[in-house]
């Protein structure tokens, strides 16, 4: 069925693939140019087949060589700019990988010239792998956008840098990240400053002086608890329990028990939100009442199913994104009306992520270097990369009702 054009708004400027070989690019020559060599190429192309069919015996022997150049030739008219995007779109984490691919979907809908190829990583680093090595070697791709988990993204640093890639993601945000190569890049702020908010928050109430830590014990967990636990104690708040889990484990009770025991009124809990769900089911049925705070790994309406009603007052930290602004006005009618669903987070990042990569690949330079050089029109104001982060702030959001809103300091 086609769609009502009712609510449609302009949609972010959108940029061509560069053909490596000419000495300027689509942006300045125009479509004239591209109109141009296409139809030469056509032209050229719808000639010399037929004049093949024709005379089939004559090309053979006067030219050996012209069935592989006249494939070759032709190709061109049809080539296109190709991002592989490395999600988990299965199982654990696929909330993200969902978002991911709604947002780049939506980003580079119009643009008939480039071509998304996705992979599942499942949410590990052995799929993760297998994925980026087949998008370079056999889909040869321009572009890598992905992964989720930062764990899994640093699997991947090394194939983009052996191959001179742009890896770009918009999830991944541990600080062993930070200039981990001079092709990744991330419009997601780093785990420093998340870490630092939470904690923030905290200190703000005034009211909390016993903390513990209970974190998945991965990249993400442990990289998040340390810039944590460092702003908590130049804060003078006491660290009176601290324990890890496992991303397979089940059954939190007698950790739970522990922190009970301590008398803390509040819990950093930094993980992905299947587990934290099930932590905050079984933190109630025990009876332990305090404050429930995580990261943005916990940050999914899939949380909520997991903790079976116990997800009320849950906090966690989240990337900035200001809706005030024209343009989330604009991105907003684009996403109902695509998804009839109001989008989260990731959903934003995905599609700005989007749009700077395509940008980046259009440019007069390297994508890498185009990345480097310039400032973007993002969710956040004109942010460039410093070195491979956008720096950018976190907020807190609390469940109520049900779904996720906003918090400020303080409340």
């Amino acid at each position: 069925m086609e769609k009502s054009n009712r609510h449609s708004v302009p949609h972010m400027k959108l940029y061509r693939y560069r053909q490596p070989n000419y000495a300027v690019n689509y942006r300045r020559q125009g479509q004239a140019l591209r109109l141009e060599r296409h139809l030469l190429y056509t032209t050229v192309c719808a000639v010399m087949m037929r004049m093949f069919y024709m005379n089939i015996q004559f090309f053979k022997t006067l030219f050996p060589g012209f069935v592989l150049l006249l494939i070759v030739a032709c190709e061109q008219t049809g080539a296109k700019l190709k991002i592989g995007v490395i999600a988990p779109l299965t199982g654990e984490g696929a909330t993200y990988g969902a978002s991911m691919k709604r947002g780049i979907n939506l980003a580079l809908k119009n643009n008939s010239d480039v071509e998304v190829i996705f992979e599942d990583s499942k949410l590990n680093s052995k799929d993760g792998l297998a994925a980026i090595k087949k998008l370079i070697t056999f889909d040869k791709v321009d572009a890598i956008y992905g992964a989720a988990a930062s764990g899994v993204t640093t699997t991947l640093i090394p194939e983009a840098d052996k191959n001179k890639i742009v890896i770009f993601s918009s999830i991944s945000t541990s600080d062993a990240l930070t200039n981990a190569s001079p092709y990744f890049f991330r419009n997601v702020p780093r785990n420093q400053l998340q870490g630092e908010t939470a904690a923030n928050y905290l200190i703000g109430l005034g009211t909390i002086d016993k903390i513990a830590i209970f974190n998945e014990n991965d990249e993400y967990g442990v990289n998040l608890t340390s810039s944590f636990k460092a702003r908590i104690i130049a804060g003078n708040l006491d660290v009176v329990y601290e324990s890890s889990y496992l991303s397979t484990a089940t059954d939190f009770r007698a950790q739970l028990t522990k922190i009970k025991n301590t008398g803390a009124q509040a819990v950093f809990m930094p993980g992905n939100y299947e587990e934290t769900g099930i932590i905050l089911r079984q933190a109630k049925e025990l009876g332990l009442n305090a404050i429930f705070i995580g990261g943005d790994g916990s940050y999914s309406p899939t949380l909520i199913e997991y903790a079976e009603g116990a997800a009320e007052g849950f906090i966690c930290t989240i990337m900035g994104v200001e809706k005030n602004t024209k343009k989330y006005a604009e991105f907003l009618l684009l996403f109902e009306a695509e998804f009839n669903q109001s989008p989260d987070v990731y959903d934003i990042y995905a599609y700005e992520a989007g749009l700077i990569l395509q940008e980046a690949l259009s440019g007069d330079s390297s994508a890498q270097e185009y990345l480097s050089e310039n400032t973007f029109d993002t969710f956040s104001g004109e942010l460039s990369f410093s070195g491979s982060d956008m720096i950018r702030s976190y907020g807190i959001v609390e469940i109520k009702g049900g779904r996720f809103v906003s918090k400020q300091a303080g409340e």
